[in-house]
């Protein structure tokens, strides 16, 4: 069933199409499944058409499977269909209507491969060739989804019947077309082509790979025997929402025909149609999984695949008001990466979000979904060297763990009948939370926080705050007034003056649990107040550092006792970032000391920890009129 081929097709030379230039691959390449069933004599034309349809792939940068004669076994041929998203299939067709009887879809609107009397060659007589129909390819093909199938040179393929016979009617064509094409799109396929044109698939392969943007539609009206009056199109009777596309045009040396044919949707393109899936967002495995952030550095987004549209305008940070934060967007092409650096540090113990809006595409035109990802920055703790000893009043007290997103994941109450001692591993400011919090580190409540508080807290001062200029507080009525604090706590009678209301204040401090904030109005010059900490200016009014002493030349740092606890500060003296130091990591140089919330902390001048402080202590001294340690840089 073999179609007969004009004198110039049948010239065509193997040789002459293997002599085209080597292509370049692609590194991430469609997968191009080439069949060629065997065709008797013609079997070397078919060859040379497949090859040139392959290296035309390749020059694209695809990823061709060939399963041609002799070798175009069931086998062969459905491994190299596999996952490919474009079938090209050369050979003997057998469609309906035809001369030969009723509809059989086991043998019809399919592949002609090797029978299971093959010699080896190319013979197509008897059982040397098999016909295998829509059936079998349907339930045993596995192209990749949205694959566009073409039949090149296929009888009845695109509509024409075999030489020799009389020509299709419209109707005929019609459904030759519907039949041969239902199977593509009962696969998950998206187009079917079907040409008898001289280098027809080569010539599609070049379209749909080389302009794989462009429309179904476009591929096949760009070809340049195309005739516009030579199309009809109608909807396809037995696949939903496709239609047919027939071109009836002189091409051969007899009557005008059918060599020429589409089936699908022709505004789909091939890119979107092989591109099934919408891109997505996640934090990148540098953010691990956006809890814990660093409060500077560039907050990275993974995105599954290459878009384009990625600007301020569909990326955005947001404070946990929802305010805007000043902030640079960019994408990076090779990482497949949005980074998005702002322009401050971010506040520690703060929730944030990156806001995706709409206009981000993937090349096949599919949106990143609007969303918006939670980034939560690190706890604002402070740079404990040892446990801290805390007492809890009698009475009761309610305990609280935290959740991955800094809201409260449980609670218990504990009774405490007498005065409690306990230790605490950490001091800090938890997400969402009002006041400084305390961790327990005994074993039989290890992990559990409690509020500082004057019924739990440390003994003393344990803080000390430089305020903002022109912070305030408002007082209510009957407010008491201190004359005089000290690390110990009050050292006066309090009075109460009426009519206080707002105030200038610029100093905190915390003792046994309890907030004060030092008055700068004249009126009360060097007095405190005791205030209930939702009072207190926010976190982002204080400055922790109260003093930096800077020396002349290098004094040796010496520690003892093993890797000591090492601490990064900001500017204003909250800890952004801490490690320990290592077993052999004992001598140090240092030019600055930083007096942060009545601790002293040298700062490292030299080497891989140049820029950590370490508190000083028993462990931790100054050696006066040592010279420093060279540096290691």
């Amino acid at each position: 069933m073999s179609r007969l081929f004009r004198a110039a097709l049948a010239a065509l030379s193997l040789a002459a199409i293997l002599g085209l230039p080597a292509p370049a691959r692609a590194t991430d390449s469609p997968k191009i499944a080439i069949i060629v069933g065997p065709v008797g004599s013609l079997t070397p034309t078919y060859l040379a058409l497949a090859e040139r349809a392959a290296q035309t792939a390749e020059r694209h940068g695809a990823t061709v499977a060939r399963a041609y004669s002799p070798s175009a076994t069931t086998a062969n041929v459905l491994a190299a269909v596999a996952d490919a998203k474009v079938v090209i299939y050369f050979g003997h067709g057998y469609g309906h209507p035809s001369p030969y009887g009723g509809l059989n879809t086991s043998k019809q609107n399919g592949w002609a491969l090797q029978g299971p009397g093959a010699r080896g060659t190319h013979g197509d007589a008897g059982s040397q060739v098999a016909y295998y129909g829509e059936d079998w390819i349907v339930a045993n093909a596995r192209p990749a989804p949205g694959f566009v199938m073409i039949y090149s040179n296929t009888c009845y393929a695109p509509g024409a019947s075999e030489g020799g016979h009389a020509p299709a009617t419209p109707w005929q064509a019609a459904q030759r077309v519907a039949n041969y094409s239902r199977g593509t799109f009962a696969m998950g396929g998206s187009a079917y082509f079907a040409t008898d044109f001289d280098h027809g698939a080569a010539d599609l392969v070049e379209r749909l790979l080389g302009a794989s943007a462009a429309t179904f539609g476009t591929a096949f009206v760009t070809d340049h025997r195309y005739v516009p009056s030579a199309l009809t199109i109608q909807a396809h009777p037995s696949s939903a929402g496709q239609q047919i596309w027939l071109h009836r045009s002189k091409y051969t040396d007899g009557p005008p025909n059918y060599w020429y044919a589409f089936a699908g949707n022709p505004d789909l393109s091939p890119r979107r149609a092989w591109d099934r899936v919408a891109p997505t967002a996640r934090w990148a495995t540098s953010m691990d999984g956006a809890t814990m952030a660093a409060p500077t550095g560039v907050i990275t987004l993974q995105v599954s695949e290459t878009v384009s549209g990625v600007s301020p305008d569909t990326v955005s940070l947001r404070d946990s008001a929802g305010g805007a934060v000043k902030a640079a967007v960019s994408w990076d092409a090779k990482a497949r990466a949005v980074e998005i650096r702002p322009e401050a540090p971010l506040a520690l113990s703060s929730r944030y979000d990156v806001v995706i809006a709409d206009g981000i595409r993937d090349l096949a035109g599919r949106s990143l979904e609007e969303s918006s990802l939670t980034l939560l920055t690190r706890v604002d703790a402070d740079p404990l060297t040892d446990p801290l000893s805390i007492v809890l009043e009698s009475g009761a007290h309610e305990l609280a763990r935290f959740g991955a997103d800094g809201s409260v994941a449980e609670t218990r109450p504990l009774a405490v009948r007498e005065r409690l001692w306990l230790t605490a591993d950490r001091r800090a400011r938890p997400i969402g939370q009002v006041g400084s919090w305390l961790r327990i580190a005994d074993r039989s409540l290890a992990g559990w926080w409690l509020v500082e508080s004057g019924r739990a807290h440390a003994l003393g001062q344990v803080e000390e705050a430089i305020l903002l200029p022109d912070s305030t507080v408002a007082l209510p009525a009957g407010q008491r007034v201190l004359p005089r604090l000290s690390e110990d706590g009050p050292q006066a009678n309090a009075v109460a003056p009426a009519g206080l209301g707002e105030v200038i204040v610029d100093r905190r401090r915390v003792v046994d649990g309890r907030t004060y904030v030092h008055v700068a109005d004249p009126r009360f010059a060097a007095s405190w107040i005791e205030i209930d900490p939702v009072l207190v200016p926010t976190e982002a009014r204080a400055q922790r550092i109260l003093d930096v002493e800077r020396r002349e030349a290098s004094v040796t740092v010496v520690t003892e006792g093993g890797a000591q606890p090492l601490f990064r500060f900001d500017a204003s003296g909250r800890v952004v970032d801490r490690r320990r130091s290592t077993a052999h990591e004992t001598s140090f140089a240092s030019t600055d000391t930083l007096l942060v919330a009545g601790r002293r902390f040298l700062v490292i001048a030299n080497g891989d920890l140049a820029g950590w402080a370490i508190a000083e202590g028993a462990d931790v001294r100054l050696l006066t009129g040592a010279p420093a340690p060279p540096s290691s840089d």
